[in-house]
């Protein structure tokens, strides 16, 4: 029975967000992440991520003064430098017109092997859902604009290195918007898309 309500939903969230012009907002209620925190989070759908790529670019340049005057405080300059160009080179490669990164792929970058990975491992159903081709499940996908924790947990240190600790502090610095570009299961929370409950 639990399948055939499974079922009905998706096939009720495909045709509702098929309806989106635009773009929109969900609410998804009593989301359960992996490590267990329980939060309410408020998407916004619609939106092209290579849009959200070319903010970030966009922010990075226009913030390199300002990375490098704050980290300095606390990090060595060529460390610095090094994390910048590394964000910046991602950027750069994720957003090259279709021959460069042809050209890419025939080297063997990792960037776009793994952009292509993502890219691949999903078929697009309407606007703010996608269906994982290997397990079959839908996904509710957008920009986070509001989060609310219900059940907070207390997550577990990470031993970061680091290089990627300043590449973190950079992207936060920028308030990067692909950091808040968020993939959620449809059968683990309860979605709110268009006016419908599901």
């Amino acid at each position: 029975m639990k399948n055939t309500n499974n079922s009905v939903r998706n096939l009720v969230l495909s045709a509702v967000a098929k309806t989106v012009k635009g773009t929109t907002f969900v609410g998804i209620r009593a989301y359960k992440n992996a490590q267990g925190e329980v939060s309410n989070q408020t998407l916004l759908v619609g939106i092209n991520f290579e849009n959200v790529l070319i903010h970030d670019f966009q922010a990075l340049k226009d913030n390199q003064t300002k990375i490098f005057a704050e980290l300095e405080k606390t990090h060595k300059t060529e460390l610095i430098t090094e994390a910048y160009e590394k964000v910046y080179n991602s950027l750069e490669k994720r957003l090259s017109d279709e021959t460069t990164k042809e050209a890419l792929r025939a080297q063997g970058d990792k960037t776009i092997g793994a952009s292509d990975a993502q890219a691949d491992a999903y078929e697009h159903i309407a606007k703010g859902v996608k269906r994982n081709l290997t397990t079959g499940e839908l996904h509710i996908f957008g920009l986070c604009v509001k989060k609310t924790v219900i059940e907070p947990i207390e997550y577990k240190t990470v031993n970061s290195r680091e290089l990627t600790i300043v590449q973190n502090k950079i992207k936060k610095l920028c308030d990067f918007k692909q950091d808040k570009y968020k993939n959620f299961k449809f059968d683990s929370a309860t979605i709110k898309l268009q006016g419908i409950e599901l």
